[in-house]
């Protein structure tokens, strides 16, 4: 059974809001609001992900891992960034090389592992979540520079699963 996508008025939406997002993120590097910067790209990573399952929904659905409500798919409006996340990772357009409650591995970590990472960051600004994860330290600028390393990284490899696609697709129609 199909979840709802995007009408195309959401999508131009989310489209801006990605943009607003990036440019948000900035203005607060500028103002040395890292925890704020921080927040705000995940919410542009969060944007691109929806994005992006809603152009390949029979794609995200292959993963049999679309969340559920009351036995149905959510709308895609409904989903949760862990939940994004988990479909992105599970479709091999973020790969992923740890699992959620594994150690951190550089060795093994991969671009969806760090994509975990922004979303963790993000949470930080929920006050239970900064207190049990980074009690007593403060959100830098270091961090800030990183998640805007990883949303570049992400929303390249998912630039480059959407060229392959085209490409793939324009071969098939000569």
């Amino acid at each position: 059974m199909p979840f709802t996508t995007l009408s195309n008025e959401e999508e131009k939406e989310f489209h801006r809001l990605s943009r607003f997002y990036w440019q948000e993120a900035l203005r607060c590097e500028h103002a040395k609001a890292y925890l704020a910067g921080c927040v705000m790209l995940g919410s542009a990573l969060e944007t691109l992900l929806i994005l992006m399952i809603n152009c390949y929904p029979e794609a995200a659905e292959q993963t049999r891992k679309i969340p559920m409500a009351k036995g149905k798919p959510k709308p895609l409006l409904d989903w949760q960034f862990v939940e994004l996340l988990r479909v992105v990772k599970a479709a091999q357009w973020l790969p992923s090389g740890l699992n959620l409650n594994d150690a951190w591995s550089n060795r093994k970590a991969r671009i969806g592992d760090y994509a975990e990472v922004v979303r963790q960051v993000q949470n930080l600004a929920h006050a239970a979540r900064y207190v049990k994860d980074h009690r007593r330290k403060r959100v830098t600028a270091k961090y800030l520079q990183g998640q805007f390393e990883v949303v570049l990284l992400c929303r390249d490899w998912l630039s480059e699963h959407n060229n392959k696609s085209l490409l793939e697709r324009m071969k098939m129609e000569g």
